[in-house]
């Protein structure tokens, strides 16, 4: 697994542009190290390591996750998260909540954890709804904000079958949190479902008191609503 993972890292090298390492880290907030490689040139290499990325286990798949996690270079972490997003659908299991918890709380920024949650998270809570209740409830209580923002974002593709009464539950759990990316997430789900029930959307920003970001957020959409 560590050669698969170094042939993709020399693999990127060769299409990395060094002048936009700078510009690429800033928008990062320099969290993180990157090659240069742009999301193009990033997705030409994933096609080309694609062959063999479908011929691991799920164990594999995992293991090389957890391998392009400890990798220094943003762009390998892209990679692992490419091929898990075409990977999960068919490869899902029960237990693998304890890498999503993993892979959330580690090497973690929005880029990252909102494809995470929004793809293979969401899938995983329908395909388990049970094991994810469990796993859910821990991140509820965990200190984790990123865990957090999860809950509240895993939904957003749901669209009409979104369970309201637990968006509404996490909502009201979290936003006492004035995080951004707390905040931002709170909006952001609301907005979602602004899009096919404005009336509902209206009706928890006025019972949870929302403010600011997450009221701006929510009502983005909301036609005829003084904000």
């Amino acid at each position: 697994m560590t050669q698969l993972v170094s042939s993709i890292e020399q693999a990127l090298y060769t299409v990395r542009d060094p002048h936009r390492v700078v510009q690429m880290e800033a928008y990062m907030k320099n969290h993180f190290s990157f090659l240069g490689v742009m999301s193009g040139s990033r997705k030409t290499i994933f096609k080309q390591f694609k062959p063999q990325l479908q011929q691991l286990s799920a164990q594999q798949t995992w293991e090389f996750l957890y391998e392009c996690w400890a990798n220094s270079a943003r762009e390998v972490q892209y990679i692992g998260i490419d091929h898990l997003l075409t990977f999960y659908n068919k490869n899902a299991n029960s237990s693998d909540g304890k890498h999503f918890t993993y892979l959330l709380t580690n090497q973690t920024w929005w880029d990252s954890l909102d494809l995470l949650a929004t793809h293979a998270v969401g899938h995983y809570a329908r395909q388990y709804p049970v094991a994810f209740a469990t796993l859910a409830k821990e991140w509820e209580t965990s200190s984790n904000f990123w865990l957090h923002r999860t809950l509240l974002i895993y939904q957003l593709k749901y669209k009409q079958q979104t369970d309201l009464a637990l968006l509404q539950y996490y909502i009201n759990a979290f936003k006492w949190n004035k995080e951004f990316f707390i905040q931002k997430a709170i909006g952001w789900s609301l907005r979602e479902v602004s899009k096919w029930n404005p009336d509902w959307v209206k009706e928890v920003v006025s019972k949870e008191h929302l403010r600011g970001l997450a009221k701006r957020e929510a009502l983005k959409y909301v036609p005829n609503y003084s904000i």
